[in-house]
């Protein structure tokens, strides 16, 4: 089973963690992973930007929100406890695979994935500039070019999304993507105001999600393979998880791996 990869998706270590005591880190992944467990994924928000001008002054800034997993082995995680922490949750690969989760597109600077944004990046590039000869020279507002120029720009702001141009090192890092056209993605979305009063998700989920919290649930955990923590935490998990029955036949202690 070591031997095995798996979609993991690490609760103890992220950004804002990284000045934390290990107590602290440890805390904050155990609660972390019971907040997925009980209201489900909460989506990071990644920064894009596309040009829409020639002059690349002005352009599209989205936050298109993105679930993370790494595609390891369990025998690489205790190996690597500063990258991965201690605890984390393995969701099943057809549960991923339902919302249209798929591996990153690693780039370098010369590969057919960078050169496809490049060739993107010159198309908006050139729709912008007869936008801009159109309005000029006719003085009108030639509405057909802006719309196909904005739906070429969220295309480019989902290809960024799912990219990461790098130098040398490949990371197996799978992803998640709040696109609107996902729509069995959407249709499982659950507002976090939702999670609170209940109200119906569809009064609510009219609202963008650049602007609200969306959380995909999983089932209480039933989506889920396997759970890590450390053992000194296994009470502490069968007392405050939620579906603790069946979640706790899931556990893989951190120590044993």
């Amino acid at each position: 089973m070591a031997d095995r990869y798996f979609l993991i998706h690490f609760t103890s270590f992220a950004t804002p963690y990284k000045n934390f005591t290990e107590t602290e880190r440890d805390k904050n992944g155990f609660n972390n992973l019971l907040n997925i467990i009980e209201n489900g994924f909460r989506f990071f928000l990644h920064d894009t930007f596309t040009p829409i001008d020639t002059n690349y002054k002005s352009g599209i800034a989205q936050k298109i929100g993105m679930i993370c997993f790494s595609e390891v082995r369990l025998s690489e995680i205790s190996q690597n406890t500063d990258k991965f922490g201690k605890f984390g949750i393995c969701m099943k690969r057809e549960w991923i695979e339902n919302y249209l989760g798929q591996p990153v597109l690693y780039s370098s600077k010369y590969t057919i994935n960078n050169m496809l944004l490049n060739k993107l990046l010159e198309l908006i590039s050139e729709t912008a500039k007869l936008i801009s000869d159109t309005e000029n020279f006719s003085g009108k507002n030639d509405k057909q070019l802006k719309q196909i120029s904005l739906k070429i720009a969220g295309i480019f702001n989902h290809f960024q999304a799912m990219t990461e141009v790098i130098d040398h090192k490949y990371e197996n890092e799978w992803r998640i993507i709040d696109d609107p056209q996902n729509e069995v993605l959407n249709k499982s979305l659950v507002p976090e105001a939702q999670l609170k009063t209940e109200e119906s998700l569809d009064k609510t989920r009219s609202i963008d999600l650049n602007f609200n919290i969306f959380y995909l649930p999983i089932s209480f955990g039933d989506d889920a393979e396997l759970f890590i923590i450390p053992k000194d935490y296994e009470e502490a998990f069968c007392n405050r998880v939620v579906n603790a029955e069946n979640n706790k036949k899931k556990l893989i202690f951190f120590e044993d791996l």
